[in-house]
């Protein structure tokens, strides 16, 4: 039952939502959280993190399948028989007990109403509640949260609408594995994807508007994967513009041009479309309110307040980072504010993320470009993974650490890795990106062997000996 008043309105249950209504209905505030989807878990669950990670640990293992002669495994035969079907039955049955689960856990606590449907602000204190199987409620509230995501953005590309064109949530619900599979994106979907598709089989070509791929990742790194994909027998195609979408027969061809070079075509089966994403505020009602908005979301101040001082909004519905760590960690520290519990919002010199391709790349804090354009005084640590032993043992010697740190006092302002494995790393890197950790303090600290976490040390030690002898 939907109640007349509530402390707390929160639309959009995904990983910035979910989190902020839960700590806020805890410390028995009357909550109602609203979504407009299937369930909870939003777009990382449905249509993102979560489902991509599915599909890319099946290729994953299938590498291993094929790689095992390095490892003195002798199968009977190196060609394996994929069963799509089953891949995305998995990724459903993973996708519902989750979704199930978050759904349990929220209800547990009688101060938190959920509805999923639409809610529409009325005005700064009322809004109108729209239930997927009900009429609609009128309520009124003390306080909001705009946590409704972000959607893919379709670029103004003649034949964009073309049934063979689908963005990154319609391809993860394919009934097939393409032949022919062009990606129109170079960014961290639209490399995770491309990977994943050409182990699975397909053949295909990636197509990026700049001069690389993941143009906001470290340089080094980012060309280095960009030549592995190459090697693997991707085709990047870079500096490209899109000129159109045509259908012919059971296919499409892709016009583009590049470098400067004449219109070229290239026919394929299947088209996907990761050129960004744009905040999801269609239908919210917010011309009825003074909060403001531009193409990059919803304006918000440094404590995520946004022209209404009542209402409230973050993670990709006010723009960059689209990280849904990001959101959870705004989420939690807006919880704490509202409940008069002062505590520092996340800042984006602190954060880290991970692109799931392979190897894996992981990030925390500045990169070099980033940091030159503070003017800031740094260094660069590497360590090799081919030397590592862990990395070895995993047949995964490929790839490279970068520590950046302060010349004057040593401190840590980035930490990049690709390896295999990367993912984990990031952890204590965001740790030591937001303590300041020192290169002393780094290498002092032990860690096990043999594991990848030893590069960490390794790499300042490194640089340490360096400047000394310097």
């Amino acid at each position: 039952m939907i109640l007349d008043k509530y402390d707390y309105l929160v639309i959009g249950g995904g990983p910035g939502g979910t989190p902020v209504a839960s700590a806020l209905a805890q410390a028995g505030k009357q909550v109602l959280l609203v979504e407009k989807g299937a369930g909870l878990g939003g777009i990382c669950l449905f249509e993102g993190c979560i489902p991509s990670k599915i599909f890319r640990e099946s290729a994953r293992r299938l590498r291993e399948l094929r790689e095992s002669d390095d490892f003195g495994l002798c199968l009977p035969s190196r060609d394996v028989h994929i069963d799509w079907s089953a891949i995305q039955e998995r990724k459903q049955s993973i996708l519902h007990l989750r979704s199930i689960g978050a759904m349990q856990r929220i209800r547990q606590n009688p101060s938190l109403d959920v509805v999923l449907g639409s809610a529409m602000f009325l005005n700064s204190t009322h809004a109108r509640i729209t239930p997927v199987s009900d009429g609609p409620v009128d309520i009124e509230f003390r306080e909001a949260v705009i946590a409704t995501g972000s959607q893919p953005v379709r670029p103004p590309i003649r034949g964009v609408d073309n049934p063979h064109v689908l963005d990154s949530g319609q391809i993860l619900d394919i009934n097939h594995i393409p032949k022919r599979l062009a990606i129109i994106g170079a960014g961290p979907i639209g490399v995770e994807l491309s990977q994943i598709f050409n182990t699975f089989g397909s053949e295909v070509t990636l197509y990026e508007a700049g001069p690389r791929i993941l143009s906001p990742v470290d340089q080094d790194l980012a060309e280095y994967l960009q030549q592995k994909m190459s090697d693997d027998g991707i085709e990047v195609i870079t500096n490209c513009h899109i000129k159109c979408i045509s259908r012919t027969g059971s296919g499409v061809f892709v016009e583009y041009l590049s470098n400067g070079n004449p219109s070229a075509h290239r026919y394929t089966d299947t088209v996907l479309l990761v050129t960004g994403r744009q905040p999801n505020t269609e239908g919210l009602g917010l011309e009825n309110t003074a909060v403001k908005q531009t193409p990059h979301g919803i304006q918000v101040n440094s404590h995520l307040q946004t022209n209404e001082s009542n209402i409230f909004a973050l993670g990709d519905v006010i723009g960059q980072p689209m990280f849904a760590h990001w959101a959870t960690a705004q989420a939690l520290a807006l919880a704490k504010n509202l409940l008069n519990q002062p505590s520092p919002f996340p800042v984006t010199e602190n954060n880290t993320a991970v692109i799931f391709s392979e190897p894996e790349l992981g990030m925390a804090g500045l990169t070099e470009t980033q940091a030159q354009s503070r003017d800031i005084d740094y260094a660069v640590a590497r360590y090799h993974f081919k030397q590592d032993a862990r990395a070895q043992i995993a047949n995964q010697a490929r790839g490279q650490l970068k520590i950046l740190y302060t010349r004057d006092k040593h401190r840590i302002i980035g930490l990049h890795a690709l390896v295999e494995g990367a993912g984990d790393l990031m952890g204590e890197a965001a740790l030591a990106i937001a303590q300041g950790t020192t290169l002393e303090e780094l290498a002092s600290a032990i860690h096990p062997h043999p594991t990848l976490t030893e590069s960490f040390a390794a790499a300042a030690r490194a640089a340490l000996q360096e400047n000394s002898s310097g």
